[in-house]
């Protein structure tokens, strides 16, 4: 079989919802990809609240809602295809990526919740989830997983950049996929938005209203992460302990907080993908949406390409799409130049109706 109907699921750090796409992927010598529709469904306050406060949780309530929220996206994918009017038997798979708990590969620990067996007796459709285990007890960060279906589909850009909650980046050097977490993009924008009543920063507006805070960014600069090499991942957890306090600390403006994270954002991309000035990065997620940003990047010299809206918006659910394919197929889905494992992997738990 070459030809794959799929529902990929992507909910991402910055809690802005689930994202679904219905995408046709097919094979021939090479991995070809149509989007066909997607939407994401936001997230309630209460459900906002019970993921935010979901890592307080003890054993058997985390289990719980591990259960409740894949029984949840299982209930979002029947809406999605009653409103697009998809029947069920044109659908091959649905591949999750889950929601992202716990994320500390250092001490080889990362959890995603969302169990893919509920998925799977909501929607009654062959599963795949849990893709992060697997290279983490391999000795891999768990992350990024996006770099193989930036290979396999968007191999004619130099590299490829996904804004999220975490922004990461994957590029080819000398034939190799090399890819890592770069920074916090819509977490920290999201959160210093929140402060003065925006539940997000559209279009970088307010990013643009503020100055440079000198004491900040330097101390942004100064942080251990940013002088890591790749393979480096980055959670919640780091954002908690070692990112935000910065901020919290900081007398300047909101405002000036989110020129300057934003100033700090663009400049650490910018030190790593070095190439010349002709070689594109296609840049996708939520914060290719952010003016401020797409224009910070250009000052630097990067030659930004910004695709359609569909491709911005649900890339990231595109490529667990293909990676649940890939897992089916039995074939590699997880490079280990990008994560650091110890060997390529097919990681996903598959789950059968």
């Amino acid at each position: 079989m070459n030809k794959y109907n799929v529902v990929g699921i992507m909910s991402g750090t910055s809690l802005d919802g689930i994202d679904i796409v219905w995408s046709k992927l097919s094979f021939n010598k090479t991995w070809f990809y149509e989007i066909i529709d997607g939407k994401t469904y936001e997230y309630s306050e209460e459900w906002k609240n019970e993921l935010q406060n979901a890592s307080r949780l003890k054993g058997r309530n985390l289990v719980f809602l591990d259960n409740k929220l894949g029984n949840y996206i299982g209930e979002k994918i029947n809406e999605f295809l009653k409103e697009k009017k998809i029947q069920k038997n044109q659908i091959d798979l649905i591949a999750s990526h889950g929601h992202t708990l716990f994320h500390e590969p250092e001490i080889n620990l990362t959890k995603q919740i969302g169990n893919g067996a509920y998925i799977c007796s909501k929607t009654n459709i062959k599963t795949v989830s849990d893709f992060r285990t697997i290279d983490v007890a391999f000795g891999g960060q768990g992350a990024p997983l996006v770099p193989i279906g930036d290979q396999l589909l968007f191999g004619n850009y130099k590299g490829c950049l996904n804004l999220g909650g975490i922004a990461n980046i994957s590029y080819d050097l000398k034939g190799k996929r090399i890819a890592g977490d770069v920074n916090f993009a819509n977490m920290i924008s999201n959160y210093l938005s929140n402060k003065i009543g925006h539940s997000f920063d559209k279009d970088g507006e307010l990013a643009t209203r503020g100055r440079l805070d000198e004491d900040l960014i330097l101390k942004l600069e100064k942080l251990d992460f940013y002088k890591k090499g790749f393979p480096k991942s980055l959670g919640v957890e780091d954002f908690n302990q070692w990112y935000k306090p910065l901020f919290e600390k900081s007398k300047s403006s909101v405002n000036d907080q989110l020129f300057t994270s934003g100033t700090h954002l663009c400049r650490t991309i910018k030190n790593i993908f070095k190439f010349d000035t002709n070689e594109t990065l296609l840049i996708t997620g939520g914060g290719a949406h952010n003016k401020f940003w797409i224009n910070k990047l250009k000052e630097l010299k990067i030659k930004a390409v910004i695709p359609e809206t569909k491709l911005i918006d649900f890339k990231e659910a595109l490529i667990f799409s293909l990676l649940g394919v890939l897992k089916l197929r039995s074939e590699i889905n997880i490079l280990a130049s990008v994560t650091g494992s110890s060997k390529d992997l097919s990681a996903g738990v598959i789950h059968n109706p």
